[in-house]
């Protein structure tokens, strides 16, 4: 009994024995489970973090195709950059070689407000920076300057002799239809046009007039808007240039005045003081005009006298014009409470002149910036006074 009462314990500690071990292997178990189930639970937490940067990028991705996608076509010129260039100012467009942009708006002062059809972004690009796009679509403004240009030029190409020679009404249509059809024919024309000088050539705030008629002139006058403030005169004739400024008497619409590479009398002066007279003008740019100290006399007096409007005048490239006028220039500085930028490069105005102006600088504080010649910077830095003013002076 005592013998089978052993063997029961033997028997129940074994199975002890073997359900411990069991619970021991099953907590084992358990604890792989465990490690298993937040190496799981990690490894979902890295896979949703995945889910979501994909996500994230592709949403971005998709946004800039559907940006690019919603750019508008182009409706004005097509240029495209020649060279990179980084905006300096909040309204400058920078720009890469190669890069595609619409022009919204061409201005005489060479820079033109641009969009660009890669990133959409405005901005104003100077026109050097930029070329024509020979590639671009046809445009119908376009299309009309080369139909004038072909029909009323002496353009040496057999085909465009050949519409020519057909009545009005077919012209028109015939050379759409090939220049359409005919790139390189388009190609030689886009080149011969845009090579020759225009007579007259709008921009959107003015016009720019080269070598015009008194009929030309006159037409600019009656033909432009509000908009149009400024004129560009360039190798005109006397006469032309004092029957216009008699015109532009008239015309309240015009503040800026560019006249350059054109002999001025001393009708056209007198003509010219007149309109200064009248407070119409903004800003006068004469530059290579043969003009004298005589004429800068007249034009500064008027200035001190009869005008409270001008805020940039411009004598460049003029070497008739010596020391004797940086008297004149001296007292205008002085005495004229509305100018602000002053223009003397080119000229023949020596050291002492120069001191002059500089002298009247420090008594008069409205002058923001005045130009002047590479050759008088030494004579400026050793001025006593050129500390206070040096930041108002600019040397090109």
């Amino acid at each position: 009994m005592t013998k089978a009462m052993q063997i029961e314990i033997d028997h129940l500690q074994s199975s002890l024995q073997s359900k411990t071990g069991m619970e021991e292997t099953l907590s084992g178990v358990e604890k792989t489970l465990i490690e298993r189930e937040k190496e799981i639970e990690q490894l979902q937490e890295k896979i949703s973090l995945m889910n979501i940067q994909q996500l994230k990028e592709t949403s971005i991705t998709l946004r800039k195709d559907q940006s690019t996608q919603s750019i508008d076509p182009p409706k004005g010129p097509v240029y495209e950059a020649i060279r990179d260039w980084e905006a300096r100012d909040s309204d400058d467009l920078s720009i890469k070689k190669g890069e595609k942009l619409e022009i919204k708006e061409e201005c005489t002062s060479g820079w033109w407000l641009a969009r660009s059809l890669d990133t959409d972004q405005e901005g104003r690009v100077y026109i050097n920076d930029i070329k024509k796009d020979e590639e671009s679509e046809l445009s119908t403004l376009e299309s009309l300057e080369l139909f004038h240009y072909a029909m009323t030029e002496n353009v040496d190409i057999p085909k465009i002799k050949e519409i020519k020679m057909r009545s009005n009404i077919e012209r028109a249509s015939l050379f759409l239809s090939l220049i359409k059809q005919d790139s390189v024919l388009l190609d030689q024309l886009r080149k011969k046009e845009h090579g020759k000088p225009k007579a007259t050539r709008w921009y959107d705030d003015g016009v720019e007039l080269t070598s015009p008629s008194l009929i030309q002139c006159q037409e600019v006058v009656s033909l432009s808007t509000y908009k149009h403030t400024h004129i560009i005169i360039n190798e005109s004739s006397p006469d032309v240039v004092c029957d216009l400024l008699q015109v532009l008497l008239q015309n309240e619409k015009v503040k800026y005045l560019r006249i350059r590479d054109t002999q001025l009398t001393q009708d056209c002066i007198s003509s010219l003081c007149n309109l200064l007279a009248n407070n119409k003008l903004v800003d006068l740019h004469l530059i290579n005009c043969s003009i004298d100290d005589k004429a800068v006399a007249d034009i500064t007096n008027v200035l001190q006298t009869h005008n409270n409007t001008l805020l940039g005048l411009t004598f460049g490239n003029n070497p008739r014009i010596t020391s004797v006028s940086a008297q004149f220039l001296s007292k205008l500085i002085i005495n004229n409470s509305t100018l602000t930028i002053l223009d003397v490069r080119g000229t023949s105005i020596s050291s002492d002149g120069i001191l002059l102006i500089l002298k009247s600088l420090t008594i008069n504080k409205n002058i923001k910036q005045l130009y002047l010649d590479m050759k008088d910077k030494n004579t400026c830095t050793e001025y006593c006074e050129y500390i206070i003013i040096k930041n108002r002076l600019i040397f090109e």
